[in-house]
C-alpha cells in the first residue's frame, strides 16, 4: 500500500514538474537595430503533442530537433508581431536547440521601430484552457514582462 501512494505521488510530481498540468512557455524579445529576436523555450512535454495534433499524424522527434518548415507552420498565426494598423509580422526560425526536457528557439523579424506594435502569443493555447505563455521584452535597456493567456493573446511590446 505505501509503495503505491509513493508511486502516485512521484507520478503526480514528475507530471506537475514536466508541464503536464500547468503548461508554460518561456520567452525573452529582443528589439535591436533592424530586428527583433525571440529566444523561447518550450517543455518538450507539451509541444510534441501538439505538433502532432497539428499535423494529425505521429511523429518522430529527431536528434536536430523537428523540421523548420513544421515548426514555422505551426507558429504562424500562433507567434508573431502585430503593426499598429493589425498587419501581421511572422517570425522566421532561425535554430533549435533540443534538450531532453525542453526545446530552445530562436526566432527573428525585421522591425526597425517597436513603438505601437504588439505581440500575438497563442502558442499551445488548443492545448490546455490554462496555457501561460511569458515573454520578456528587453528593448533600449528597459524591461517589460507580458504574460499571454486565453484572456490575453496580443499584447503590446512598449508602453505608448
Amino acid at each position: 500500500m505505501r509503495k503505491n501512494f509513493v508511486m502516485a505521488a512521484l507520478a503526480t510530481a514528475t507530471m506537475v514538474l514536466s508541464g503536464h498540468v500547468f503548461p508554460i512557455s518561456y520567452g525573452t524579445l529582443m528589439v535591436l537595430k533592424g530586428t527583433v529576436q525571440l529566444r523561447l523555450r518550450i517543455s518538450v512535454h507539451n509541444l510534441h503533442p501538439a505538433l502532432e495534433a497539428f499535423t494529425d499524424q505521429h511523429l518522430e522527434m529527431k536528434d536536430e530537433g523537428y523540421e523548420s518548415k513544421l515548426l514555422e507552420a505551426y507558429f504562424k498565426d500562433r507567434l508573431e508581431l502585430v503593426s499598429p494598423k493589425g498587419k501581421a509580422l511572422r517570425f522566421k526560425l532561425v535554430k533549435q536547440e533540443t534538450g531532453i526536457e525542453e526545446m530552445v528557439f530562436t526566432l527573428e523579424a525585421p522591425l526597425k521601430n517597436a513603438r505601437g506594435w504588439s505581440l500575438r502569443d497563442t502558442l499551445l493555447f488548443e492545448q490546455s484552457p490554462i496555457q501561460k505563455n511569458y515573454v520578456t521584452v528587453e528593448t533600449n535597456g528597459a524591461r517589460l514582462g507580458l504574460t499571454f493567456d486565453a484572456q490575453h493573446p496580443v499584447l503590446p511590446l512598449v508602453a505608448p
